[in-house]
Order: structure tokens, then sequence, then C-alpha cells
């Protein structure tokens, strides 16, 4: 055995350059996927490949598995200018007993959060299917809990394997305070 491994040693060189110039000549036998010809020419029956075209303009295209759920949105203030590298957090919802308002925990280290983009839009990763209430900002500096008319925290409820689009979200907060 250990003469394999000096020989291999003393031909390093030779091994290499012979390992990297099959790999030259079958890549380059290899042809491009652009160049493949169709094997039947479309019909009116069978329906031309389509393009997805990204609602609200969202810089990215989240696809949830089916027991996950992913939040996305914008935040703008109200003149509409956008917020970016703004922390968003989710902070989940708890409910003591059946019909109960409930409480939300906001757990810094561990609820699900993202950031917003140099326009204002954020999508969270794929998170767990629970009812979430919205909160802005940094919780342990300056934060705003998006809230209806009502001025009570918005519960969202996103469903599983599909991607809750909450729009523009207004907010008056200044992160720079």
């Amino acid at each position: 055995m250990k003469w394999i491994f000096d020989l291999m040693k003393k031909n390093y060189p030779r091994i290499f350059f012979l390992i990297l110039t099959i790999t030259v000549l079958v890549l380059a036998s290899c042809k491009p996927v652009n160049e493949v010809a169709p094997t039947q020419e479309p019909t009116t029956e069978q329906p031309l490949p389509t393009t997805t075209i990204v609602e609200d303009n969202l810089p990215v295209i989240i696809s949830p598995a089916a027991d996950k759920t992913a939040v996305c949105g914008r935040i703008v203030h109200p003149d509409g200018s956008s917020l970016n590298n703004l922390n968003v957090r989710l902070a989940e919802v708890y409910y003591g007993s059946p019909g109960s308002e409930g409480a939300f925990v906001l757990d810094t280290a561990s609820s699900p959060s993202a950031m917003t983009d140099e326009h204002g839009y954020f999508c969270t990763a794929e998170i767990a299917v629970r009812e979430y209430v919205f909160v802005i900002g940094n919780p342990e500096e300056n934060y705003e809990i998006y809230a209806g008319e009502d001025g009570k925290a918005v519960v969202f409820s996103p469903a599983a394997g599909e991607v809750l689009e909450l729009g523009d979200i207004v907010t008056e907060l200044d992160p720079d305070l």
C-alpha cells in the first residue's frame, strides 16, 4: 500500500494533468441545453410555457413547504417612501382558553424575523403555521406593533403551503429615534 502512495506522490503532477485533460475534453464535447431541438411543434391544444409575473414587484419568489408558511410585504411611510434595512418580527399569539383574546409573545432570539431591502420589501423564511402579530422595528429600542383602526394588534393567520402577502404596511415609525 505504501508503494502506491509513493508512486502517486511522485507522479502527482502527471496524474493531475491527466485528470484535468479528461475533464476539459468531456466538457468540450457537451452540447449546451439551448441547442436541443424540440421533438414536436406546439399545437393549439398544447399550452405554451408562460413566465410567472411577480405581483407588487417583490424581489423574491418564495414557495414554502406544505407544512410551512412565509410572510411578505413592504414597509412604507404615509408619504409612500420605503423604510430600508428595518427589522420586522412576528410575535406568536397564545390563547389561555377558548374564546379568550389571547396574548402575543415576542422572543427576540427565536421569533420569525426579516429585514427590509432598499425598497422596503421583506419576506420571512419558511416559518411554522401559527397566528402572529406583526412588530416593526427593534423591540429593544424603537418599535411599533401593527394595529387596526380600533388600535388593537392585528392578528395574522397564514395558511400552510402559502405565502401571506401583507402588501404595503404604512407606519409612522422613525427608526432613527
